[in-house]
């Protein structure tokens, strides 16, 4: 993609991109709180409310709005979107969140975040970037610093549909390729698939037979078919330990 057209998607993102792929959340930034309670409150459960987080990629400020819920206090937030930062702001607590460049801006900040979130942002990074933003992510954090990163799960069963609903997304992950970039970077990572905030009882009781049945059915088509991740529509890595620069 050119430089001039992601310039002009990401100047006009919240009007164009973003109230087209995520409308909920802009018209109620609490619409994705049952997500983040279903994936995140067991990552953060043993986190102290006085850390140091920033998300790269705030968007609507939505996930900002869950941790401030959630009694953290430290937060901060950058995007390059004037509108999504505007929108943000105006429902956070305080003027948290910065208009910028993800990457310029952890580097002003060196070993200085206990937490750095990345929801639904990395898929935006062109791939001759993406090094140089998981060493920003490295680089901005303390010793014992946690990397968060979530992305659309390119296993899922419509990843084509998640793939190219944005025209700023720029490449995909699964699970191996998450997992391999951040072993550049990290000691510790573990990845896993997201667990959907189902909203009928039906629902909830349905999905575990028919993951067991649509499993089976890749069993049968071949060796390994059966352990594609198609039930999730995010994965999550959490990355610990960064390694030392070369």
């Amino acid at each position: 993609m050119s430089t001039e057209l992601r310039k002009r998607l990401f100047e006009n993102y919240l009007e164009g991109q973003g109230k087209t792929s995520s409308g909920k959340v802009y018209a109620n930034p609490a619409a994705q709180w049952p997500y983040y309670d279903a994936n995140y409150s067991e990552i953060f459960a043993g986190i102290s409310r006085d850390v140091h987080i920033v998300e790269i990629g705030s968007g609507p400020g939505s996930l900002l709005a869950w941790l401030q819920n959630c009694g953290f206090q430290n937060l901060k937030g950058v995007d390059a979107s004037p509108g999504d930062v505007a929108f943000a702001n105006s429902h956070l607590q305080s003027q948290i969140v910065e208009l910028g460049d993800g990457k310029a801006y952890l580097r002003d900040y060196q070993a200085t975040f206990d937490v750095i979130v990345m929801k639904a942002t990395l898929e935006h990074q062109p791939k001759d970037e993406l090094l140089e933003m998981i060493g920003a992510c490295r680089d901005a954090l303390k010793p014992d610093g946690l990397l968060i990163i979530d992305v659309p799960n390119m296993d899922w069963l419509v990843a084509m549909h998640e793939r190219y609903m944005d025209l700023t997304h720029e490449i995909g992950f699964t699970r191996e390729s998450l997992r391999s970039l951040l072993g550049l970077f990290f000691n510790s990572t573990s990845v896993v698939g997201s667990v959907p905030a189902l909203p009928t009882k039906s629902q909830r009781l349905l999905r575990k037979p028919f993951i067991r049945m649509f499993r089976f059915f890749l069993y049968v088509l071949g060796e390994g078919a059966s352990d594609v991740l198609f039930e999730s529509r995010s994965i999550i890595a959490v990355a610990q330990s960064p390694l030392l620069k070369k």
